[in-house]
């Protein structure tokens, strides 16, 4: 399925359900007796997914060279919510910006301006400051085409959010669920596991892309996605921290996503802007031609 992140990021993208991976199987086996009594998360999601029913989300993900590094190059912070439906989510309406940048290494610090985005169905809306360009008076939102917007756009306004694990996918959930080891936490209970890129590329409801690449992971892609879920009592996510490593050697490229999910459930009903804010691509295209004219007569010196 899909996932990313912002242009102070250099890469991003990435989602993507999850599967069985060799290296958890046996503690897997070990929790499960544990655990016997505890409630099916993967349940717990689905009795949420009802039309016109909403959740929180409130998340941070930070770009990483090496495993072990704490040395961040930059992040995403998106907070919204995000609107659910029998087939999972459908509409959504957030803000992302991206994180400062380390002090102290030449580079800016400063976090940028916060950007909105409303998707209902196929249709996304970004804010007008998305856009480096003129933008005509009035227009407050521009439609772009979901192939013009980058991958990185794209993937967020699926579910306002960057996660590899799509929580609200039932084949997802239990994959993850069937590699997970979990203990009883205060609250509910914490699932731990790792799992393969191709792995999570079986049960992903698309292609299960790259956030490094944007290109879907083939049998031969290097990569893995660790996790630890909590859940309250009732089995419904509260918190998902992910670490999605892509490739292998000493300092790969890695992704650490931390998503908080609170007041699930509740009615939401998330609509379009009003059409006489909105302006499409191609009319915007146009205007900034318009603006560039009359282009200058070339004075021999090219």
């Amino acid at each position: 399925m899909r996932r990313w992140v912002a242009p102070a990021v250099a890469v991003l993208l990435a989602s993507a359900p999850v599967v069985a991976s060799p290296a958890a199987a046996s503690t897997a086996a070990a929790s499960t007796a544990v655990q016997a009594g505890a409630p099916d998360p993967a349940r717990a999601v689905k009795r949420q997914l009802r039309d016109e029913r909403g959740v929180r989300i409130s998340e941070t993900s930070r770009f990483f060279f090496g495993e072990k590094s704490t040395v961040s190059g930059s992040g995403t912070r998106i907070s919204g919510y995000l609107q659910l439906s029998p087939s999972g989510p459908v509409a959504a309406k957030f803000t992302w910006w991206s994180l400062s940048r380390p002090k102290g290494e030449g580079l800016p610090s400063g976090k940028s301006d916060p950007y909105r985005v409303v998707r209902v169905g196929k249709k996304v809306y970004d804010s007008r400051n998305t856009y480096p360009g003129p933008v005509p008076e009035g227009k407050e939102w521009i439609r772009f085409p979901n192939d013009h917007r980058g991958a990185a756009a794209r993937d967020m306004a699926q579910d306002a959010s960057l996660q590899p694990i799509d929580v609200y996918d039932q084949a997802t959930m239990k994959a993850v669920l069937k590699c997970s080891t979990s203990t009883r936490v205060s609250g509910g209970y914490l699932y731990r596991g790792t799992i393969s890129y191709r792995e999570l590329s079986k049960v992903s409801k698309g292609a299960f892309v790259s956030w490094t690449s944007g290109r879907p992971v083939t049998a031969e892609g290097k990569g893995k996605v660790s996790w630890r879920l909590w859940t309250d009592r009732g089995g419904l996510p509260t918190r998902l921290v992910t670490t999605d490593t892509a490739g292998t050697g000493k300092d790969p490229l890695v992704k650490r996503s931390d998503t908080r999910y609170t007041r699930w459930g509740f009615r939401l009903v998330v609509t379009a802007p009003p059409a006489d804010e909105v302006i499409g691509e191609a009319e915007l295209r146009e205007y900034t031609r318009e603006q560039n004219e009359p282009i200058p007569e070339d004075s021999g010196n090219t």
